[in-house]
């Protein structure tokens, strides 16, 4: 059986080592409450019990001080918490309470980041974006789609390229552009289409 081998309580919080070993940081009144003491032998299910209880306050306020920063994704958030070396288990207990207390919502935060980066780029790579931030395919589409409704990609484009090049009219200048939009998120029609503009007779 497993035996808690030491037990360092610093602020509020215990760290504690099994069978030599750091194990977890917990709250240290749940590591009392728990009998989490040097010498104590536990189950793998009760040292599991344990974690779970005694990560969640301080996973919970690491969750909160994040979210203070900006808005985040679900995924965003698992992906520090298990970062920060939380259990799993921990990560979805407190990802469940913050969608219940309203700070996650993966549509919302998607349509602002959707928004957002319409000002700059085309649909891939907001969509591209949105996944990178651990929002789902299908909430991702969903944005992009809502976003860029009603726009001309190509027009989107050309503003783009405009603002940048001044159509000095050369092969060179055309496969900036190209290059250009193409990591800006627009698709391979549109950026050849635009990019066929700067090439030849300089423009007016």
């Amino acid at each position: 059986m497993p035996e808690i081998t030491g037990v360092k309580e610093r602020r509020g919080r215990s760290r504690i080592s099994v069978d030599g070993e750091f194990w977890a940081e917990l709250d240290a009144s749940v590591a009392v409450e728990r009998g989490l003491r040097e010498g104590a032998a536990l189950s793998r299910e009760e040292l599991g019990e344990a974690r779970v209880a005694g990560e969640r306050p301080l996973a919970m306020g690491r969750a909160l001080n994040l979210l203070g920063y900006r808005a985040r994704s679900e995924g965003e958030v698992r992906e520090r918490l298990g970062r920060y070396g939380y259990a799993p288990e921990t990560a979805e207990i407190v990802v469940s309470r913050l969608l219940e207390l309203g700070y996650l919502d993966d549509e919302e935060f998607a349509r602002q980041k959707a928004r957002e980066k319409a000002r700059r780029y085309g649909p891939r790579r907001v969509s591209a974006d949105l996944l990178r931030s651990g929002v789902g395919r299908e909430v991702a589409a969903g944005a992009v789609e809502e976003e860029f409704a009603g726009r001309s990609e190509i027009e989107d484009a050309r503003s783009a390229a405009a603002r940048r090049y001044n159509g000095e009219g050369s092969e060179a200048e055309a496969r900036r552009v190209y290059g250009f939009l193409a990591r800006r998120g627009y698709s391979a029609e549109v950026c050849a289409e635009v990019a066929g503009g700067y090439r030849g007779p300089a423009r007016s």
